[in-house]
């Protein structure tokens, strides 16, 4: 059922399988669904009560799995039956999921800033980092993420001529201030949490040192703003979303 999960997904974003994998995204992100076996359902919830009341859930059972390959003998969608299955997964996902409405948003300001479409590659790198804020926090996480050293992630943007993958990270975390600050219910000290600082005065000496802003005016849309124009202005220069696409399906998550 993983590889049916993981081809109904989006290929630009995370999914998690691990316990713990699956308990730090929905402590620390924006997770846009938790799915799970039906009768695993009551286990997890209060397994994962912390955040999980906020994400959707998809209860899919053995009988409903059963039924699709059933159909799939009759008149299948696609030519195997996992690609089947993920094809009405997909469908279910698609109804039950939580919209991630801002990372489209941000895509989309992107996108009319700079004038041209986000390649697949840029926004497989990035939706991961605006979703998971305090799972990406170092080029290690990510190299992980990747299965490249962050060396070797380093290189694969130097020769290329793109700017430094940590600066992309800087400006996109940046960003996921934005998204948690808006809320007015949080707090310097709650957004340190999320995104993963030991404390909030260094989350907040931080985010000055990196956008010479104050937390405070990242609340609003134009403080969320200048921070889109300054990451396009430190790492998206004329020609870097054509060098973008030459590192193919890198950032895509790749399903056997």
């Amino acid at each position: 059922m993983r590889v049916t999960v993981r081809r109904a997904a989006l290929p630009e974003e995370d999914v998690f399988h691990e316990f713990e994998d699956v308990r730090r995204a929905l402590r620390f992100g924006y997770p846009r669904l938790l799915f799970c076996q039906a009768e695993d359902q009551s286990r997890l919830r209060t397994e994962f009560l912390i955040r999980s009341q906020k994400v959707p859930v998809l209860a899919v059972s053995e009988p409903t799995v059963r039924s699709w390959e059933a159909a799939w003998e009759m008149d299948g969608l696609a030519v195997t039956r996992i690609d089947d299955s993920a094809l009405r997964l997909r469908s279910l996902i698609a109804k039950t999921a939580a919209d991630s409405d801002w990372v489209e948003d941000v895509f989309s300001d992107l996108t009319r800033i700079l004038g041209q479409r986000l390649p697949p590659e840029f926004r497989g790198f990035a939706r991961r980092i605006l979703e998971f804020p305090g799972g990406y926090s170092s080029l290690t996480s990510l190299g992980d993420a990747f299965g490249l050293s962050p060396g070797a992630l380093k290189g694969r943007f130097h020769r290329r001529g793109l700017s430094s993958p940590s600066r992309y990270l800087r400006w996109l975390r940046l960003l996921t201030v934005a998204r948690v600050l808006a809320d007015p219910e949080e707090t310097t000290l709650t957004a340190s949490f999320r995104l993963g600082f030991a404390s909030d005065g260094n989350f907040c000496r931080w985010v000055k040192a990196t956008s010479g802003l104050a937390p405070s005016s990242l609340r609003d849309w134009d403080g969320r703003f200048q921070l889109l124009i300054r990451l396009v202005e430190e790492c998206l220069p004329d020609g870097s979303l054509h060098q973008w696409k030459s590192l193919g399906s890198l950032f895509l998550r790749q399903v056997a």
